[in-house]
């Protein structure tokens, strides 16, 4: 499960906030999914770079858990070389970005601490 990975070495933590979709007023944000990474500053393309929802212990949420507020997660990007090149440089506490599925925005974050990006490997 890809959640278990992110949650073996994070890159990053973050607090998201689900943005329920405008048809259904449902969000999509939920455990086990593999949405994307857009950063704010960005008018379009999104990254892959993905997640491990948490509880208010850091642990993980069980698999499909559907999340309609906000919620702790840990991020990691999945391309090794894009980590060093574009990601290292770029995610920096504070940066607001967005969790994406296609062109809809499912959650709204915010990096809230820089974990094993830094690290040389």
């Amino acid at each position: 499960m890809v959640e278990e990975w992110v949650y073996q070495q994070p890159d990053f933590a973050a607090q998201l906030k689900a943005i329920p979709q405008p048809k259904t007023d449902i969000s999509l944000l939920r455990q086990g999914m593999k949405h994307d990474f857009m950063y704010e500053a960005d008018e379009s393309g999104a990254w892959m770079i993905h997640y491990a929802l948490l509880d208010a212990q850091r642990s993980l949420l069980p698999k499909e858990t559907l999340c309609e507020g906000k919620v702790k997660a840990y991020f990691r990007v999945l391309n090794p070389k894009l980590r060093v090149k574009v990601h290292k440089q770029r995610i920096k506490p504070g940066i607001t970005f967005y969790v994406v599925a296609g062109s809809h925005k499912v959650a709204e974050g915010v990096v809230t601490e820089v974990l094993h990006l830094v690290d040389e490997n």
